[in-house]
């Protein structure tokens, strides 16, 4: 359980982390009729996410051995190649990140409700994917129902710590704050 708890934690603040940046730049662009196509964007990727880690696990639950064994060493091969991945991209783009969605959003902007929709349906989707993996592996691993109860944990607890956190950076003055 607890290592779904971790995974969907941070898998889920990192999403959330993405949303509140997107909606912090409408929100210095006064651009409030975009806000709708974020949230609609982000709600369709997690549905879809949900619904890969169902299938997935679903057909890992449905193969025999070998072929279940297989199955599981190839997720959880594949897991940990996205997790490489994203630490190395991370570790070059870590400083830059923010002024460059920052920069898309502005981008997106102008694309108008699609494109946000766009943006935020794939910048979600990508930390959907790779937690529906994990969870998979996971599931496959242990218990169902512990996996299941962990994940929810996690995303419940990335869901409350992103909204405070963007609740609170939203009524706060950021200037007077750092100026203390």
């Amino acid at each position: 359980m607890l290592p779904s708890y971790i995974l969907s934690l941070r898998e889920g603040l990192e999403a959330a982390l993405i949303i509140g940046i997107v909606l912090g730049a409408l929100r210095q662009m006064r651009r409030r009729d975009l806000i709708m196509p974020v949230w609609a964007g982000a709600f369709s990727a997690s549905l879809f996410s949900l619904l890969a880690a169902i299938l997935l696990t679903h057909f890992g639950l449905e193969l025999e051995d070998p072929a279940e064994a297989i199955f599981d060493g190839l997720t959880m091969l594949l897991a940990a190649g996205i997790l490489t991945w994203m630490i190395f991209w991370m570790s070059r783009r870590a400083r830059t990140l923010k002024s460059t969605l920052e920069s898309n959003v502005r981008h997106a902007s102008q694309g108008g409700k699609r494109a946000l929709f766009g943006l935020a349906f794939l910048a979600v989707l990508r930390e959907g994917i790779e937690l529906a993996l994990f969870l998979t592996a996971a599931t496959l691993a242990s218990d169902a129902r512990q996996t299941i109860f962990g994940s929810l944990l996690g995303l419940g607890t990335a869901t409350l710590l992103g909204w405070s956190l963007f609740a609170a950076t939203t009524r706060l003055d950021l200037r007077r704050f750092f100026q203390v």
